[in-house]
């Protein structure tokens, strides 16, 4: 009997979770054309060089960015130099957790390890229950996750976010589900023009949006439409709103184009790792998807680095390439043990081997750039 009384509440609690998980929330009905993009910010000309800063997507990878980004303000400061000031930043999927405080500059590298170096599954966020999967929209529930970022956009840090925008902007990139967009949402104007709890909710909703890897993680609705990964069209990108900043001196031929560096960061290998597909639905699947992500990864950087060729600016990438050991090569050798597939990524002992491996490439190397096309 009471088994029975069990199984009876079990299945109407599922259907009550698949009732609210499956609809969309009231009113999140997706316009024709979509206007939360961004706004267009009145900024001062620039007066000098360009430097902007773009972040790939990688899930765990991202320790690599954190940890060349660290390495990267040793370098210059082993120099007697400052790391140079990012007038835009860029980024997707972990890009776009790292891209405020990058913009922010060297004060929140430290912010920056402590979010990524060493961090585990266990810290990111939590499994769902069984017995609700089939009623969920994703497999993990972000919410850890989710208030660390929260705990690091303190009113501090959204003020110096909204001082920027003046001259500076941030943006992070996701794809708009029902339209099938990739669309650029700017941080900087919510800072400077929202009250601090409303400013870091509307971040935090799109910082989420941009790193919310399908079925992995669940949607944001924003403006009705529903957002997840930027990574699934776009794995680097340029915002439309930068390319016309940066371009527009060039118009007058009176007038000198601004001397522009566009520095991007690659949280992961350029190239696919070689491994023994597992002939099963979930073995195939998980390589599908990594082949496809890498083939995304490679086509966007190419995009980027062909615009800057076209324009005359500089274009300067690195990626984790050399921070994997390869199959016959100990990890001791000063390379990570690469992990046995990208759902095993998040581990303490990778994220704090790749965030050191990322801060020796920007330090030690004689030169940390790469400049050819991927």
């Amino acid at each position: 009997m009471r088994k029975g009384v069990a199984a009876v509440l079990t299945l109407l609690l599922s259907l009550g979770l698949s009732a609210c998980v499956g609809a969309r929330p009231d009113g999140a009905q997706c316009p024709v054309q979509d206007t939360t993009r961004y706004t267009q910010t009145a900024r001062a000309a620039p007066s000098g060089p360009i430097n902007i800063l773009v972040l790939s997507g990688g899930g765990a990878w991202g320790a690599y960015g954190a940890g060349f980004l660290n390495g990267w303000s040793e370098r210059y400061a082993g120099l007697g130099m400052a790391r140079p000031q990012f007038d835009a930043v860029t980024g997707v999927s972990t890009g776009a957790i790292i891209a405020p405080f990058a913009l922010l500059g060297r004060d929140y590298d430290a912010t920056l390890a402590e979010a990524f170096r060493g961090v585990s599954s266990n810290g990111l966020f939590r499994q769902r229950a069984i017995a609700g999967l089939p009623f969920w929209n994703s497999l993990k529930d972000p919410e850890p996750m989710r208030r660390a970022i929260a705990a690091a956009l303190d009113d501090r840090a959204l003020d110096r976010l909204a001082a920027a925008t003046k001259r500076r902007a941030l943006f992070v990139g996701a794809v708009n589900f029902d339209s099938g967009a990739f669309t650029e949402f700017e941080l900087t104007h919510l800072a400077a023009t929202r009250p601090h709890d409303e400013a870091r909710e509307a971040m935090l909703q799109r910082i989420m949006a941009a790193s919310a890897v399908p079925g992995f993680f669940p949607p944001q609705f924003i403006g009705g439409c529903m957002y997840m990964d930027g990574a699934v069209r776009e794995n680097v990108f340029l915002a439309d709103m930068i390319k016309t900043a940066i371009g527009a001196p060039g118009t007058d031929k009176h007038v000198q184009k601004p001397e522009v560096t566009i520095y991007t960061i690659v949280n992961g290998p350029l190239a696919p790792r070689p491994a023994q597909t597992e002939n099963t639905l979930v073995g195939v699947g998980v390589r599908g998807f990594e082949l496809a992500a890498n083939q995304i990864q490679r086509d966007s950087l190419r995009t980027i680095h062909d615009y800057a060729a076209q324009n005359g600016y500089r274009f300067l990438w690195t990626s984790a390439e050399n921070a994997i050991a390869k199959a016959d090569e100990k990890p001791a050798s000063g390379r990570c043990a690469a992990p046995a597939s990208i759902t095993r990524q998040f581990s303490a002992g990778f994220t704090a081997c790749l965030f050191d491996a990322g801060k020796a490439q920007a330090t030690a190397a004689p030169n940390p750039w790469r400049s050819d096309r991927p």
